[in-house]
């Protein structure tokens, strides 16, 4: 479910006092699947404890905790979100690296680049517009932005780019043929509605993509700590696999 913090807490109000086991977890839009499967195996497995996810792009995420959001585990598609929340004191404890993914390339179903090489379209001066996100506010914008500046590709296409609020987003546009291309992770790619993947993003080899997660100083939620372990788990581990994502070695 995808809404602002403060409405989210406001329906949770409305329906009665927050229960000590009730645990509120933010989530970086790429991940708003997967753990919603993880949510689901660990409320089973602890029957007591009701999580609540509030899916978003990690920027906005991160404002939204820095501003006060009663959120006790954040899980960010990237690094600096992290670091930022960390250097304000609002982090308690060691992140964990929940897993690792790819950025690729996707085009709309009719468009005839499909079946190409992901550079030649990207070179190409008739691209006019495509989808990533603002490399000063979302992780996978960021990304994308080193990748391609690594591939010697950015400053041409930087005056293209149509910046998306958060990576499903990005692969809407491609999916309505609003733009001619997005960059999105090779997880969101997997559940495109139309859009087709040319291949991985020219100079992404050297990124290492990774998503931590870490509880907050705020939280006074019992079960929180547990959770965040939870999702290193061997149940969390397999249901990020099947949803495509790398799992870091143990």
């Amino acid at each position: 479910m995808r809404r602002g913090w403060a409405a989210a807490f406001a329906v949770l109000a409305l329906a009665g006092p927050v229960r000590a086991d009730d645990i509120s977890v933010s989530v970086a839009a790429s991940f708003a699947d997967v753990v919603e499967a993880i949510r689901g195996d660990f409320e089973r497995e602890h029957p007591n404890v009701t999580v609540a996810c509030n899916v978003g792009g990690s920027g906005l995420l991160a404002r939204q905790i820095e501003d006060g959001a009663p959120v006790d585990v954040f899980l960010s598609a990237g690094w600096p979100e992290i670091e930022r929340l960390a250097a304000k004191g609002l982090v308690a404890g060691e992140p964990v690296v929940v897993a690792r993914n790819r950025l690729v390339v996707v085009v709309p179903a009719r468009s005839p680049w499909t079946g190409r090489e992901p550079r030649a379209l990207l070179a190409s001066p008739d691209l006019e517009r495509i989808a990533l996100g603002d490399p000063a506010s979302v992780p996978f914008g960021a990304y994308a932005k080193q990748a391609l500046t690594a591939a010697g590709l950015w400053d041409a296409l930087a005056p293209k780019a149509v910046y998306a609020a958060d990576v499903r987003q990005a692969l809407t546009y491609a999916d309505q043929g609003s733009v001619d291309a997005a960059i999105v992770y090779a997880t969101d790619a997997r559940v495109a509605k139309s859009a087709k993947p040319l291949g991985d993003v020219p100079g992404a080899d050297t990124l290492r993509i990774e998503a931590p997660a870490v509880r907050l100083t705020r939280s006074t939620a019992r079960p929180a700590t547990t959770f965040l372990a939870y999702l290193t788990s061997e149940g969390a581990r397999r249901r990020l696999t099947a949803f495509g994502f790398v799992v870091p070695p143990r």
